[in-house]
């Protein structure tokens, strides 16, 4: 299925990209240079699935601080429960467990924190929040939270000197074009790459995709020429085909 996009998603494609993650859902494009230039890893957004910074620190060992207050103990306990009613010789959810607490540990750090709002509460935080928290002047971002990026792409921007690389998941891009294009215009690192996710539908008038997987690197060579999906591109849904993805004129 083809979809479009505005003009000014227009990319200079990175000529290191390497798929990080798990296949078709969890896994992004992201450049071999900012890997290697890394020296902090922050996971916004992980729910059962932390492929991507396992990936990673295979690539580049270093220090991952990953926020997301919807797994906690009440979540692990429902997914076993939940999975050995259903079937009681299936440990899937018990070994997915276990592979949580093996993952983060020692330098792999999970807070149990939304990020984006600046709430009351102590299960949120912002952005700022989370930046306060390390002196690192070498980090790559992966952020998948569901909406509650748009309350922060202006600190993203504001602290793009300490950002090596970025992957990021836009939701509901037809009713936040507008700072979605402010922010392109405004970030100085390049966007080397687009997927669109095929879970999320096209709108009928023009095409447009509704959730987009945006790439942004500081450190790789680019390309002008490019092709999406890329050869290393999988469909989120990999019972449907992946969106084509071209640029209005």
């Amino acid at each position: 299925m083809r979809a479009r996009l505005p003009n000014f998603f227009s990319i200079k494609q990175a000529t290191d990209l390497v798929r990080i993650g798990r296949d078709y859902d969890g896994g992004y494009l992201v450049s071999q240079s900012d890997i290697e230039k890394s020296d902090l890893l922050i996971g916004l957004g992980i729910c059962d699935d932390w492929s991507f910074e396992e990936d990673f620190v295979r690539r580049n060992d270093v220090e991952v601080v990953a926020y997301d207050a919807s797994v906690n103990f009440r979540f692990w306990l429902k997914r076993v429960i939940v999975g050995t009613i259903k079937n009681p010789f299936n440990l899937y959810a018990f070994r997915k467990f276990l592979s949580y607490r093996q993952f983060f540990r020692g330098k792999h750090e999970h807070i149990k924190k939304f990020v984006g709002l600046n709430s009351l509460g102590n299960i949120h935080c912002t952005f700022a929040d989370v930046l306060n928290e390390t002196n690192s002047k070498n980090i790559f971002l992966k952020i998948d939270i569901e909406g509650s990026e748009y309350r922060f792409l202006h600190d993203i921007v504001a602290n793009e000197e300490r950002i090596t690389g970025m992957v990021i998941e836009l939701h509901d891009v037809d009713i936040h074009l507008n700072k979605i294009e402010q922010f392109i215009n405004q970030f100085s690192l390049n966007l080397v790459h687009i997927h669109a996710n095929n879970y999320a539908p096209i709108r009928a008038d023009d095409d447009l995709p509704i959730v987009l997987e945006l790439t942004f690197s500081k450190y790789s060579d680019v390309s002008a020429d490019h092709k999406l999906p890329h050869k290393l591109d999988m469909p989120n849904n990999k019972n449907c085909s992946d969106y084509e993805i071209s640029l209005n004129d």
